[in-house]
C-alpha cells in the first residue's frame, strides 16, 4: 500500500482521472462514473444484522479474547473496503 495526495483531477471520458503523487513519484489513474465512494461515518449496532457485511481489525489478547476497536458495516448495499 502506498499513501498518496490527489494533486489533480480531471474530468475524461468515462470518468475521473486522478493524479497522485507520493514519495517517489507520481501515478494517473482512471476512475470510472459509477464506482462507488465509500465514506466512514459513526453508526450504532443496528446496522448489525444477518446478511451484513463487515470488516475490521482485531486483536487477540494473552488470555484468548479477541477486541476490535471499530467494525465497518455495509449501508445501502455498499460493502467496506476489504
Amino acid at each position: 500500500m502506498t499513501n498518496a495526495n490527489v494533486a489533480k483531477v480531471v474530468k475524461a471520458s468515462g470518468g475521473n482521472e486522478l493524479t497522485l503523487e507520493y514519495k517517489g513519484g507520481s501515478q494517473t489513474i482512471l476512475v470510472p462514473d459509477g464506482t462507488p465512494i465509500v465514506d466512514f461515518v459513526p453508526g450504532d449496532k443496528s446496522l448489525l444484522v444477518p446478511g451484513a457485511t463487515v470488516f475490521m481489525g482485531a486483536q487477540v489478547a494473552a488470555d484468548g479474547k479477541i477486541s476490535a476497536g471499530r467494525v465497518a458495516v455495509s449501508k445501502d448495499g455498499v460493502k467496506p473496503p476489504q
